[in-house]
């Protein structure tokens, strides 16, 4: 075994090679995650210009990741970088809903197909909260429209019936379900109550309106009533 200490270090050289890589990898994950995050966040906030600038921001490190762990394909399909994968998947799907644009390609997002499917998910998530921040506004066609969104991309994912070692997705698959099914349920809820207002309103004004024609008559009765001659006075 006269080689034996040369295959060690060899091995030895490729690890610590390695590690470095993962630390770098994970530090560039979670700064593509912080971006994501924040970035959706703006975009709920309708300040699209910096939800624009962090994505980007976000993009060079996607780009830099996938050059790193180049080398260490097993790296490039770890957990955490899948993670940071569908975040930056989520927050660029979102912004091109929002400004009414076509869908990123994951070929152009530089995101395996099983990251871009699960981030996809994810933006059902994001589309609620809106559908809800519309209903709180009072913009029932807004949160109409958003649902149907919630649906295309339901829809699109159901296709997906594959095993759980192709792409997990049956969870995310589940969960959009039950998020659309409260969604729309809350919607109803909004929209009935809202048919209530208006006819308790309508109700208010016809109720406003016999009051203020029965004022009237008894201002016309008293006013006339000024008018008699009284019989006692005269003798």
């Amino acid at each position: 075994m006269k080689n034996l200490e040369k295959i060690i270090d060899k091995i030895d050289g490729h690890m610590g090679d390695k590690e470095k890589v993962r630390d770098e990898a994970l530090r560039c994950s979670r700064d593509i995650i912080t971006c994501c995050r924040r970035a959706i966040q703006r975009m709920h906030q309708s300040e699209m210009q910096k939800a624009s600038d962090l994505i980007a921001e976000a993009s060079k490190s996607v780009v830099s990741l996938q050059k790193l762990t180049r080398s260490f394909p097993d790296l490039f399909h770890a957990g955490f970088v899948e993670n940071a994968s569908q975040e930056f998947v989520e927050a660029s799907c979102l912004f091109a809903i929002i400004k009414g644009d076509d869908l990123p390609d994951p070929d152009s997002l530089h995101t395996t197909y099983s990251s871009y499917l699960l981030g996809l998910c994810d933006v059902v998530g994001e589309l609620r909260r809106a559908t809800l921040d519309f209903i709180l506004e009072g913009e029932p066609e807004r949160a109409n429209e958003y649902l149907a969104l919630m649906d295309e991309i339901y829809d699109a994912i159901m296709g997906f019936d594959y095993p759980s070692g192709l792409v997990p997705i049956k969870k995310k698959q589940d969960m959009v379900r039950g998020m659309i099914e409260r969604t729309r349920s809350e919607l109803a809820v909004a929209s009935c109550e809202r048919r209530i207002d208006d006819r308790a309103n309508e109700f208010r004004g016809m109720i406003d309106e016999l009051n203020g024609g029965a004022k009237k008559k008894r201002k016309k009765k008293k006013s006339s009533s000024s008018h008699e001659i009284d019989i006692d006075k005269v003798w």
